[in-house]
């Protein structure tokens, strides 16, 4: 592996490898972790998936264009992490899907490219992603670049504890724990608001609290418990949790004010 100069890095923020060719790995994850590959050159995604399924991670979907990225972040609401091809052969290319990738999620991206030249990492910067790979690369640095993604998921906590596995309709689903904005009691059900859509789950709010057992979530109102990794800014009255505005009751005020301050 032959890493671009230290500027880059210092400049970027973010690790940029060329690799020269692929190499057979000796890795093996052991545990599960979903990798949306976004990728329109059907060579390289085939590759690209086969790759990390040897290492052991899951490729529940490869995307070839805008469109099937979107829906794929609607259909798999369990990723953990998005490879995703700048030069898409599309009317929209990688940033753009990159940029509904942060407006939706908090899903850590590694930017694919052939290009490692000043205008597109000054452009790649702007979406914040975990790491750049310049084509072509090695299993080796594939292994390494996911496991720093996941070491750096599981210290922030978004990682360490299972997604929810709920009732939607005919169909059970998996919800990551991260995903969830805000909880809100409706008589006998509980509604989870998250990016894509909202989930109703037949509980009261103490009860289903209590079954989540998560310290990211903290009541807010009789009604109303937040995760507190999404709230933007807090007042004596509500809370902002992805544009909208969430009661904030006496009660829990000063809780919340203490904990949004850390």
């Amino acid at each position: 592996m032959k890493p671009l100069p230290l500027p880059w890095i210092e400049k970027t923020g973010f690790p940029i490898f060329k690799v020269n060719s692929p190499s057979k790995s000796v890795f093996l994850s052991d545990q599960k972790f979903n990798i949306l590959v976004v990728e329109d050159d059907l060579l390289i995604a085939e590759m690209l998936k086969e790759m990390l399924q040897d290492l052991g991670y899951e490729v529940p979907f490869v995307a070839r264009n805008f469109d099937e990225a979107l829906q794929a972040l609607n259909d798999f609401p369990n990723l953990d992490l998005c490879f995703l091809d700048i030069n898409l052969e599309d009317v929209k290319n990688g940033f753009d899907v990159a940029e509904q990738v942060k407006s939706r999620s908090r899903l850590p991206i590694i930017f694919l490219t052939s290009y490692a030249d000043k205008m597109t990492i000054g452009e790649a910067v702007k979406y914040q992603p975990e790491a750049y790979l310049v084509k072509p690369f090695s299993q080796t640095d594939l292994y390494a670049t996911v496991e720093i993604v996941r070491g750096k998921k599981q210290v922030s906590g978004q990682s360490t504890q299972p997604p929810l596995v709920i009732k939607d309709g005919l169909l059970t689903v998996k919800v990551n724990r991260h995903d969830i904005f805000w909880i809100k009691s409706d008589n006998i059900y509980v509604e989870l608001a998250t990016a894509q859509k909202k989930y109703l789950v037949r509980s009261s709010l103490d009860k289903f609290l209590e079954q989540l057992d998560d310290v990211s979530f903290s009541r807010t109102h009789r009604s109303y418990a937040v995760n507190l990794q999404h709230v933007k800014a807090v007042n004596g009255q509500y809370l902002v949790v992805n544009s909208e505005k969430i009661p904030l009751s006496r009660k829990f005020r000063d809780e919340i004010l203490e904990r949004f301050k850390k």
